[in-house]
């Protein structure tokens, strides 16, 4: 079993997206947040035991952090800035629906707090409190740990979809 330290949870700037109240959606009203981690190598990418820092390859892990159907008191970054959310972990109500996909698996991931700092127009910073459950993916051999993670997120007005003919 493999440890993902710090040097692989490395953050790029994500986005952080409003889906407006009134549209026809599952997600009205809600908040999503995706943020990609640096790529890492690996000589082989289905293999935990193989993950090293640095992009040094063959192999490129690439992979992003994915938070969905946040409730969050605002449609808009100035009602967030410098205020902290907590929440419950899956499967208790109100809980975030995150994930990581490493290792051909969807790894859950229960964001249980978020302290946002600054905010621009279209900008904010975000701590979040994650715990990576890796073990609920089954026998990709990389240990659950719980890590604070420090990332810029741009603001985006969500559109979804539409999922049949127009």
């Amino acid at each position: 079993m493999i440890e993902l330290t710090d040097e692989f949870l490395k953050l790029k700037p994500g986005t952080i997206t409003y889906w407006p109240a009134e549209l026809d959606h599952p997600v009205a009203g809600t908040w999503s947040i995706e943020i990609p981690l640096e790529p890492f190598s690996a000589d082989d990418e289905y293999e935990p035991a193989t993950f090293r820092p640095g992009t040094g390859g063959p192999d490129l892990v690439t992979t992003a952090i994915s938070l969905d159907h946040i409730v969050l008191p605002a449609s808009g970054l100035a009602a967030l800035e410098r205020r902290a959310f907590a929440f419950p972990a899956n499967p208790e109500e109100g809980y975030i629906d995150g994930s990581v996909y490493l290792v051909a698996a969807h790894c859950p991931v229960d964001v249980t707090r978020i302290e946002f700092g600054p905010a621009t127009a279209d900008h904010i910073t975000a701590t979040l409190r994650a715990r990576f459950d890796f073990a609920a993916a089954g026998g990709i051999d990389i240990l659950d740990r719980t890590a604070d993670l420090e990332t810029t997120l741009r603001f985006e007005v969500g559109r979804p979809v539409s999922m049949g003919a127009p």
